[in-house]
């Protein structure tokens, strides 16, 4: 009698599960998370790939600007948004001071626009790395194909 005598209780929790709405507005943000930060990294990533590609100056200097991010830690990156987002100290006091008083971004703390800010973070972080991938395949595009 070591083991535990379970018995099975059928899919009654997977239909109270998906029934409670924070589970829903959960899934929800998965979705919407999933599908812009895919999407604005792809793009933004794509963009500046090639912008680089097209042998500009300074393309090192562009190319560790774009990469740094992605070598900062997730802790780091999430303080420092949590910095730049809060009503407090961040963007939104600094255009306060400058004489914006009307100027509201409250996107930390509002429940509506809070994962829109997690997008936003993670693009920022992100965005380099895919650079750094279609980069390394514009590059491996041979001259003659592109010339044809």
């Amino acid at each position: 009698k070591m083991l535990p005598n379970y018995s099975f209780v059928g899919l009654a929790q997977y239909g109270r599960l998906w029934s409670n709405p924070i589970w829903q507005i959960a899934v929800s943000n998965i979705f919407i998370f999933g599908f812009l930060f895919i999407g604005f990294s792809t793009a933004i990533g794509l963009a500046l790939a090639i912008l680089i590609d097209q042998k500009i100056r300074a393309e090192g200097f562009l190319r560790t600007v774009y990469l740094y991010p992605m070598a900062l830690s997730f802790i780091v990156t999430g303080t420092a948004w949590k910095w730049i987002l809060n009503p407090g100290l961040g963007l939104e006091r600094m255009l306060h001071l400058w004489g914006w008083e009307s100027f509201r971004f409250d996107w930390l703390v509002n429940t509506e626009y809070a994962i829109y800010t997690l997008v936003i973070a993670g693009v920022w972080q992100s965005s380099g790395f895919v650079m750094a991938l279609f980069l390394a395949a514009l590059r491996g595009i041979d001259e003659d194909l592109v010339k044809a």
